[in-house]
């Protein structure tokens, strides 16, 4: 039985009926299971209908709407504090004038 160099990395030497040697097998390997399956698409969580956005639970226009609710607390949040920090003026006139 004579050895055979690898051919995808032309260093190490195969065995028997190898295709590619090991240590190059091994990189196949983690290169694999790196690699998401393309296959499988994932849709929104939120709506159901639409596809989600790479690395995210939701699609586009959920992740755009959820933005936007975010923004509009974020405002709400900062006129309650707003209205917090002034006085209430009230409309009565001083008491203490006698026209």
């Amino acid at each position: 039985m004579a050895l055979r160099k690898c051919p995808k990395c032309e260093l190490n030497y195969l065995r028997g009926n190898e295709t590619i040697c090991r240590i190059c097998a091994a990189e196949l390997d983690k290169k694999r299971k790196k690699e998401p399956e393309t296959d499988e698409v994932i849709m929104c969580s939120e709506c159901g209908e639409r596809p989600a956005v790479r690395g995210k639970d939701l699609c586009e226009e959920c992740l755009r709407e959820q933005k936007r609710q975010a923004d509009l607390e974020l405002h709400a949040d900062k006129v309650r504090a707003d209205e917090a920090d002034d006085p209430i003026e009230e409309d009565f006139p001083d008491e203490d004038s006698e026209d």
